[in-house]
């Protein structure tokens, strides 16, 4: 069948479920599947209908999706309770046509029901604390929204527009990208989701009124909305001029949708000051409500320069724009919103008043289950991550460099990617889009070498699959490159699937692929050209594949570009996204510098996001989180330093409270293990001896590890500076003196646990070592009078430093050992996916505590080995445990027995101040420069 038509039934089946759960079905699978089958029975009397038993199957797939996605989270929301709320009083008033339209379409294009009523209620939360458009006066709301990378905030920021609408803001400005492409794909969407009708007949002599598209299907012909830009032009004041629009005299909404470039911002400005005959300064401004909505909001919007009268021009236009109108709200959306938090909160007349800093609210979008992002690739499971080790030539590249070929590691990637196609369209989703991105290089000339090298790749499998696939699986083996193809299905999955299968597939997968260059003047990568059968593409670029832009069917990523920057790298993850019938498919390649830096971002995300979750429980402000932010251990590369100037000197500060710091990486000294070793041993029969029996405890959960109570501070700060393993970030000397601080305050006594694995099983890389190793590392491991099953982890040997790519080698949820069987039940209750954050964050957690680990670490040849590849390996230390461990922070707030003074004091005590290292980068107020020397 057609790919449109397909679609077209999916659509029309979707609104009968919807129809029929309005008057009370249960919408299970069977009721699913039952009315799939009826209706296909109903069009087989129809001469020209055709159906395949595969397209039936996708057909259940997708509606069922709809019905079964479940949300993996709560949204968390972070306000300023001074604003007056309004929405409740005012709903039932409301006719919602906007949005009832909107939700239709949602409904039509097979969106998941739960997403749909989720992303209502997140909806209704911004509204709710943006100002109310009839409420006279003047009034201004500052917010912000944050998502996960490709995660539905478009979505999101589209349902906010049409429920604007309804409310009665007048004026809708939306921020659409920094680039040209990026701003067209952001104004079709919005002549989708909110114009309903194609902007481009604005710009056409038609005498026939443009069909209705997306909402316009739904909408009453009278529910219009105005646009001054079209999908083939940005905003320009001539073009505005000619269509005879003046904002004060329209019954339509009116929405732009402009590029976040200067030039564009500041012609919109002077447009509506001088169209209008506003003066700002006068006090001369529009009454309508206005909202503008800045997609990618941490991009551009922030001022970047040190003093707050030499604003950047991106940042100062904004405001500018938002000075005209008396009554407005600007909403920041962003998956990275570091940047926009590290803007002054301090300063509070002046830069609440004048920067973006979201003052009035924080929310963050719940993301559901299916969503694959930074803890599918980088989280404790870690899942599709292969390590790049044969791209030198491809690292740091300068403009004087010249790429000779491509490593073996992108033919691998290529091939991988082939696969994915071939075995998608076996799995019925052979008319659905499918792409490869190459991330290596922001130069023109590189993109274009590797598109060329590329090309002869894929050009040399085209034919070699022309010249053998015909002779069958068994003889076509015995051509180079097909044998390779079918070397890496045996090395890179593990699939239902069998190969013989995928072979036969193999030739139309290949033909399929287009290679393109996606730069400025470079390849379209447009979709909609081949929405009838699917675009399989390999990617190549830099910038506009680096932030906004959407790969649509995206399963392999070949990403050697670095930063140190947390919102240059989790933007640079287009990979992210929903991955429905392909999770198991997808791949990231990657230097192992960057891995260990996402591995890093992940944690350090994941602990941010929990904090604005407590800081919400406990009815706290976004300036609190602001502040917060900036004194996280992992804040020191969170964003580039031009966008922290509201920390502008090179001395900073930062606090340990809540915090667990962890010493688990390993010099590659025997003596220096066995050292420690025998430290520990000591400390752990000194501790069975002097600690009194009834505050030596066996985790009650079963694990076997020993927890010791009221332990002396000394022992903690001796057990430190004795063992010798490499420091973090926060060395030793933060770590101590925030312990002895804590003791001359009378923080509650610590506690020590010795950490036992519940139970040991030996992971897949250990079937290349001696009976002997692997007997030892299931046997039980006597030390200090206890047996210990030892917790086995693989390292990587890096400048004869052992280490883990992730920042932790225990599980995610150790620190539950220090708490009751009682407590870590309450815990749970509140968060079933409840990890260390959640257990130090509990009220009985007022105390400090060190949890020392035994592990058995073992390394491969090559370092990147794979289950079916091919490698050696060895125990790091022989036949003896290496130790490591971990000591946490009580949070601030759980010493509730110290006065409000005697709190202040103890912060300014253990406050860790650092000198900042300077991370120079591109200023990006040069956005032009971009387009013109660079890939934009």
């Amino acid at each position: 069948m057609d790919y449109n038509l397909l679609n077209d039934l999916i659509s029309e089946l979707a609104q009968r479920l919807e129809n029929k759960s309005k008057f009370g079905a249960d919408i299970t699978n069977d009721f699913i599947n039952s009315s799939v089958d009826i209706a296909v029975n109903e069009l087989r009397v129809l001469p020209s209908f055709e159906i395949t038993d595969q397209e039936i199957e996708t057909i259940k797939f997708k509606l069922g999706s709809i019905y079964n996605t479940k949300i993996g989270e709560e949204s968390i929301t972070l306000n300023n309770p001074d604003i007056p709320r309004w929405l409740d009083e005012k709903k039932s008033e409301i006719n919602w046509d906007y949005w009832n339209s909107y939700k239709s379409l949602l409904v039509s294009q097979a969106r998941a029901q739960k997403i749909i009523k989720e992303t209502e209620r997140v909806v209704d939360k911004v509204l709710d604390f943006s100002g109310d458009p009839t409420t006279p006066g003047k009034w201004e709301r500052r917010g912000l929204v944050m998502g996960n990378v490709q995660s539905g905030k478009t979505q999101n920021y589209l349902g906010l527009i049409n429920k604007a609408i309804d409310s009665g803001y007048k004026v809708i400005i939306l921020l659409g990208g920094h680039l040209n492409d990026l701003r067209k794909q952001t104004q079709e969407r919005v002549d989708e989701g909110v114009v309903g009708k194609e902007s481009i007949h604005l710009t056409k002599n038609r005498k026939d009124a443009p069909k209705p598209i997306g909402v316009g299907k739904y909408r009453a012909a009278s529910k219009g909305v105005q646009t001054l830009t079209t999908t083939e032009g940005d905003f320009k004041t001539g073009f505005a001029n000619s269509l005879g629009i003046n904002l004060t005299g329209m019954s339509d909404p009116v929405i732009f949708t402009v590029k976040k470039q200067t030039t564009v911002l500041n012609n919109l400005y002077k447009w509506i000051k001088n169209h209008h005959y506003l003066d700002p300064k006068s006090d001369k401004k529009l009454d309508l409500p206005m909202i503008l909505i800045d997609d990618e909001a941490d991009y551009a919007s922030v001022n970047t320069k040190k003093h707050k009268e030499e604003v950047t021009k991106t940042n100062e236009y904004i405001r500018n724009i938002l000075s005209l109108f008396n009554k407005h709200t600007y909403i920041g959306y962003t998956a990275t919103p570091f940047a926009n938090i590290f803007i002054d909160p301090d300063s509070e007349k002046e830069a609440l008043a004048d920067d973006l800093f979201p003052a009035d609210f924080m929310i963050k979008i719940p993301i559901p289950e299916d969503y694959v992002g930074q803890d599918h690739f980088f989280g404790h499971k870690r899942q599709g991550v292969k390590i790049i080790e044969d791209c030198q030539q491809l690292l740091n590249l300068k403009s004087a460099d010249f790429i000779a070929e491509i490593p073996d590691s992108l033919k691998e990637a290529i091939r991988v990617f082939i696969i994915n196609t071939a075995v998608r369209s076996l799995r019925g989703d052979q008319y659905n889009h499918n792409t490869m991105m190459v991330n290596s290089s922001h130069l023109k000339q590189h993109q274009q070498r590797l598109k060329l090298l590329i090309e002869e790749y894929v050009e040399l499998i085209h034919d070699a699959l022309e010249s053998f696939s015909g002779l069958g699986i068994d003889e076509s083996s015995n051509n180079k490159v097909l044998k390779s193809i079918e070397d890496t299905y045996s090395n890179c999955f593990n699939l239902e699937e069998k190969y013989e299968d995928i072979f036969l597939e193999l030739p139309r997968s290949v033909n399929k692929i287009k290679v393109m260059a996606v730069h400025h003047g470079g390849d379209n990568l447009d979709y909609s050209t081949y929405s009838e059968f699917g675009l399989s593409a390999i990617a190549i670029g830099g910038h506009r594949l680096s932030r906004g832009l959407t790969l649509e069917g995206l399963s392999v990523s070949y990403f050697t570009r670095n930063s140190k920057a947390y919102d240059t790298l989790m933007q640079m993850c287009r990979w992210f996204g929903y991955r429905p019938r392909y999770t198991d498919l997808c791949k990231v390649y990657l230097p192992s510098e960057s891995d260990s830096w996402y591995s890093f971002i992940t944690s350090s995300i994941n602990e941010l996001y929990a904090e604005l979750d407590l800081m919400s429980k406990s009815e706290k402000r976004p300036r609190e989180f602001g502040l917060k932010v900036r004194e996280h251990p992992g804040s020191m590369i969170i964003t580039a330093k031009n966008k922290m100037q509201a920390s502008s000197s090179e001395v900073r500060s930062q606090e340990l409270w809540g915090q667990i710091l962890r010493r688990f990486r390993f010099r590659q000294k025997a003596e220096e293990n066995q050292r420690n070793l025998d430290y520990a041993e000591r400390l752990l029969v000194k501790l069975k001896n002097e600690i009194p029996k009834e505050n030596q405890t066996l985790d009650p959960g079963g694990s076997g590890s020993l927890i010791f109570e009221k332990v002396s501070y000394s022992e903690i700060i001796d057990f430190i500076e004795a063992v010798e393993l490499p420091e973090n970030d926060i060395g030793n000397r933060a770590l101590i003196k925030q312990l002895r601080e804590m003791q001359k305050a009378g923080i509650t006594s610590p506690k020590i646990c010795f950490y036992n694995q519940v139970k040991s099983k030996l992971p897949w890389w250990t079937k290349e070592l001696s009976p002997e190793n692997r007997r030892f590392m299931l046997d039980k491991y006597p030390f200090g009078g206890t047996d210990f099953s030892l917790a086995i982890r693989k390292l990587k040997n890096k400048d004869g430093v052992y280490q883990s790519r992730s920042s932790q080698l225990g599980n995610p949820d150790d620190e539950k050992l220090f708490l009751s069987e009682s407590d870590r039940d309450r815990v749970l209750i509140s968060n079933h996916k409840a990890t260390s954050f959640d257990y130090i964050a509990h009220s009985s957690r007022d105390y400090p505590a060190l949890m020392i680990y035994l592990f058995c670490i073992g390394t491969t040849n090559p370092q990147s080995a794979e289950k079916n590849s091919k490698f050696t390996a060895s125990l790091c230390f022989g036949e003896t445990p290496t130790l490591g461990y971990s000591v946490s922070i009580p949070r601030l707030e759980s010493q509730r027995s110290l006065s409000s003074e005697d709190l202040k004091k103890l912060v300014k005590n253990t406050k860790h101040s650092y000198q900042v290292n300077k991370v120079y980068s591109e200023q990006l107020e040069a956005i032009d420069l971009y387009e013109d020397e660079y890939d934009e």
